[in-house]
């Protein structure tokens, strides 16, 4: 008995008709924005291969799935701003009528847009109706999605080389390179010069924070003293050997200023464990992702509400689905400053210059 070949796919499509998977989804899709020509070359290919729409996929073709998907890039787990991160957009989703779909995705910032492996979540027609983009974001999955005109909003603060390549989506935005700016001239102000930034390079976000600190101590004529390594997944092990370090090296240090809240508390217990205290021996400054609670309950923070930098994901995305002609946005989350009772201004002795 002679074997029934399968059923041809839109992947099929696009080798024979020399064009993307996503410019197939999106004559399939019956989407305006495709050349005339190229979606005759896509439908000729369709109408000789005999291919065929299944029931579930002519069902959605015309209507709205009411999913969103939330893809977080390049992460392994979730760090507590982004339990918060998905809070805020599970909520506004609820609110709306909306589901929330969330993912991991992994890719090397090496891959090229044109051999990028798109997450089944906007890959696959009618699950989700636009993605919220996360994590640690490379520029090609944006070339990637872009390319096969998929629909996305993103967390701006999440994007390597920001700056070199621009954004060209609805984004949001908050500005921990203010609040951080701010922050170190608070310090500036109550007397300390040795101030240090400890953070992890690999981080955007810890670039964007460290950023409003370096401009700070450049603009107050100060040296910057800065440990960026990261040896550890875990950010409080982290601040607790960065403290370490500093302290068994002799570098002079009255003020640190952390690029995260763990890492604050970490570093608070590496100054316990070599006799230093806060803020008699060295004033301590974090980052917090909620604003008006710290679990520290008395740490100096810049903060930032994430579950409300996710709420404005959520209603970007939103407002992406139910606008065909929708304009990109930008929406700008603020960061307050918490002035708690872990810095005090510098005592001039001598033995407080460690």
């Amino acid at each position: 008995m002679a074997r029934r070949s399968s059923s041809p796919t839109m992947k099929d499509i696009a080798a024979r008709a020399n064009v993307s998977i996503g410019t197939v989804s999106r004559v399939l899709n019956r989407h305006e924005d495709v050349d005339e020509k190229l979606r005759d070359r896509v439908e000729t290919v369709v109408r000789k291969l005999g291919y065929r729409m299944n029931a579930r996929t002519r069902s959605v073709v015309h209507t709205k799935s009411r999913i969103i998907g939330l893809v977080l890039c390049n992460d392994f787990g979730l760090s507590s701003a982004q339990s918060l991160l998905l809070l805020g957009i599970e909520e506004y989703c609820a609110r709306m009528g909306y589901y929330l779909l969330f993912a991991r995705h992994q890719f090397s910032p090496e891959v090229t847009a044109e051999n990028m492996q798109i997450p089944s979540v906007i890959e696959t027609p009618g699950l989700a109706d636009c993605v919220i983009i996360a994590g640690t974001v490379y520029p090609n999955i944006l070339r990637a999605f872009a390319k096969h005109g998929f629909r996305y909003v993103l967390l701006a603060n999440h994007v390597v080389e920001l700056a070199e390549n621009g954004l060209h989506s609805s984004h949001v935005e908050y500005n921990d390179e203010a609040g951080c700016y701010e922050a170190t001239r608070y310090l500036a102000q109550l007397g300390h010069t040795h101030i240090w930034y400890i953070g992890d390079a690999a981080r955007t976000w810890h670039k964007n924070r460290y950023r409003g600190y370096a401009r700070a101590m450049a603009d107050l004529g100060l040296e910057p003293h800065v440990h960026t390594i990261a040896l550890s997944d875990d950010e409080f092990e982290n601040g607790q050997a960065a403290v370490s370090y500093i302290l068994e090296e002799q570098w002079p240090v009255t003020a640190i200023l952390a690029g995260s809240d763990e890492l604050a508390f970490g570093a608070r217990e590496g100054l316990r464990q070599h006799r230093r205290d806060v803020p008699k021996d060295v004033s301590l400054i974090g980052f917090e992702h909620q604003i008006g609670h710290s679990r520290g309950s008395n740490l100096t923070s810049v903060c930032v509400d994430m579950v409300e930098v996710g709420r404005q994901l959520a209603k970007l995305a939103i407002a992406q689905i139910e606008s065909e002609r929708a304009e990109n946005r930008e929406v700008a989350v603020p960061t307050v400053f918490a002035r708690r009772s872990t810095c005090r201004p510098l005592r001039k002795e001598e033995h407080m210059l460690l």
